[in-house]
């Protein structure tokens, strides 16, 4: 919450900073209650500032196993295959920087911090045993940039669509030999996002709730390899990274 009410404030700030620069725009000259005014004023300037706080379910959207056979101590020749079968929560925070480029149409640069847990199990593909169940911890940086589409607003209620591109920069992609963390990730990830949301507008700002879909566009599997436990790494082939988020967001 300490990081939220930061980017709050930065945002508000930021707003601040911009209005002295185009002093015969003020964010408070308007009714309160005149809906009308409300939306004059949000036309009456091209950037404005935020935050998003965010959940999101964290999971590969595909594996693809190698199929090799592979020598595991005490087990001898066998086959692996990988599955993610539980989908654990994750959780975002982001700041907003939107500018309006016409009437229906911003664009928006939404930086941010990204934590999420996956597991991947590997099974033998002769007795279906699971062989390992190997928790895969990921805290990204990103930075989407999106295109946001919004209707025309009725009353204080705006549905919008947005599409764009994330990348995000693992900060804990490497191998892990104290929690057996034996399959590493590559630091850079780019995605591409959808999704659609609802904007709600309010006296002094707009409150957002969005539902958004991030699909990696690359492999993020490492070729490295965790000396002692090659065998994990050789029993899969590629993996990609994929992202269903619902958040909430302030705007001034």
């Amino acid at each position: 919450m300490a990081i939220a009410f930061i980017l709050c404030a930065f945002g508000a700030n930021a707003q601040i900073w911009w209005e002295k620069r185009t002093p015969h725009v003020s964010i408070w000259e308007y009714p309160r209650s005149n809906t009308m005014n409300l939306l004059d004023r949000e036309y009456s300037r091209n950037i404005h500032f935020g935050f998003v706080l965010g959940l999101n379910a964290f999971d590969f959207s595909q594996i693809r196993n190698s199929g090799n056979t592979v020598f595991i101590p005490g087990q001898g020749n066998v086959i692996l295959y990988a599955d993610l079968i539980h989908i654990k929560p994750g959780f975002s925070i982001n700041g907003i920087a939107d500018y309006r480029l016409v009437t229906n149409l911003d664009i928006r640069f939404i930086p941010g911090i990204f934590f999420g847990q996956r597991q991947l199990d590997f099974y033998r593909s002769d007795t279906k045993g699971l062989v390992k169940s190997m928790p895969l911890t990921s805290n990204y940086l990103e930075f989407p940039v999106v295109l946001k589409y919004s209707a025309d607003r009725y009353t204080n209620f705006r549905p919008y669509v947005l599409t764009g591109l994330n990348t995000r920069i693992n900060l804990s992609n490497t191998i892990n030999m104290d929690s057996e963390r034996y399959i590493a990730m590559r630091k850079l990830e780019p995605f591409v996002e959808i999704g659609f949301g609802f904007d709600f507008y309010f006296d002094y700002f707009r409150m957002g709730l969005e539902f958004k879909l991030s699909t990696g566009l690359t492999n993020c599997l490492d070729k490295t390899e965790a000396a002692g436990y090659e065998y994990y790494r050789q029993s899969l082939k590629s993996i990609h990274s994929n992202t269903i988020g619902f958040a909430i967001s302030f705007e001034l």
